[in-house]
């Protein structure tokens, strides 16, 4: 009996050890696991899996054949701090597709074939400090893109096709400490690029090269040109159509407002002003007419001329 017992509890022992050395769980179909499912590479894939562990850590999605995503295609994934998407064909993303991964501290969106980015897509991303929108087709960005990436620290949006970035797209970003913007279609001849153009003259230590630690500035160059976009300013943009300020405000919604809103108030005060001066320089006149009878002058008569600029009454004066 002690024999018997004796080798059951070493058959236990041996059993509770191969279960504790191996991940009885199956990982996604395409996708490998480390021994606790918190790291998963997925290859060969043409959608995201949607059994993904939920309390995945890190998911590697690069050198696949995605398209396109499921707008829940993370919805599940909560506490993802590192999604990796690079060397896809995805052309955009469907809106909220990243709002569930609120952990998330980097992001690789990188040789994709983007073309546009929705607004509000990084807006629940408020933890990342690392993204990439290397080599896509960006021709422009969406108002506020980056306005809830306040902890972010590094930004690459590097050979994509932007001729311009919206007014204040990087002032948000009170953390970032490298952003790359070179190889872009920069249109210098615009008055959009005013904007990137002072930008960088106030953050040239942030704008990077490569992907070295060295400054470059200088390195974002107009299209068609070497010229550097930090160069470019309203003096030399004006022969491109830039308007004044003047004309800003003569075309402006709220100037014509106020313009408008002078010419009423002008209408309004003119015929007040106007009986006012009437009636000082009446009494002005009298006062002055009357001091020169008291000097024995026989007739005085007034008249008001309201159209002489200097005194606006004369006195004439007729001799006895």
């Amino acid at each position: 009996m002690e024999r018997w017992f004796s080798r059951i509890t070493m058959f236990w022992m041996l059993f509770l050890g191969e279960v504790q050395s191996q991940d009885w769980t199956k990982c996604s179909t395409g996708c490998t696991c480390d021994g606790n499912k918190m790291s998963v590479t997925c290859n060969g894939l043409k959608n995201v899996p949607n059994d993904i562990q939920k309390d995945a850590k890190k998911l590697d999605l690069k050198y696949n054949s995605l398209s396109k995503l499921s707008p829940t295609a993370f919805h599940n994934l909560k506490e993802l701090t590192y999604l990796n998407l690079d060397l896809n064909q995805l052309q955009t993303h469907p809106p909220g597709v990243f709002d569930h991964l609120v952990e998330l501290d980097e992001l690789y969106l990188n040789r994709n074939q983007l073309k546009s980015l929705p607004r509000g897509i990084f807006d629940k991303l408020t933890k990342l400090t690392f993204l990439q929108l290397t080599e896509n087709q960006l021709q422009s960005l969406p108002k506020g893109v980056f306005d809830k990436l306040t902890e972010l620290k590094t930004l690459e949006i590097r050979n994509n096709q932007l001729k311009r970035v919206p007014e204040g797209a990087f002032d948000k970003l009170s953390k970032l400490e490298t952003i790359f913007l070179h190889n872009n279609d920069w249109d210098c001849k615009s008055c959009d690029i005013l904007y990137l153009s002072q930008w960088i003259r106030d953050n040239g230590n942030k704008v990077k090269i490569s992907n070295t630690n060295m400054d470059d500035p200088d390195g974002v160059t107009c299209q068609g040109t070497m010229e550097s976009v930090n160069k470019i300013t309203k003096e030399n943009t004006f022969q491109a159509g830039c308007p004044t300020t003047t004309q800003q405000m003569a075309t402006s919604p709220a100037s014509t407002t106020t313009t408008e809103t002078m010419t009423v108030r002008e209408k309004q005060t003119k015929p007040r002003m106007k009986i006012f001066q009437e009636e000082l320089f009446s009494k002005a006149s009298i006062f002055f007419c009357q001091v020169i009878f008291t000097q024995h002058v026989s007739l005085v008569v007034i008249h008001i001329l309201a159209e002489i600029p200097l005194l606006h009454i004369v006195c004439v004066v007729r001799k006895p």
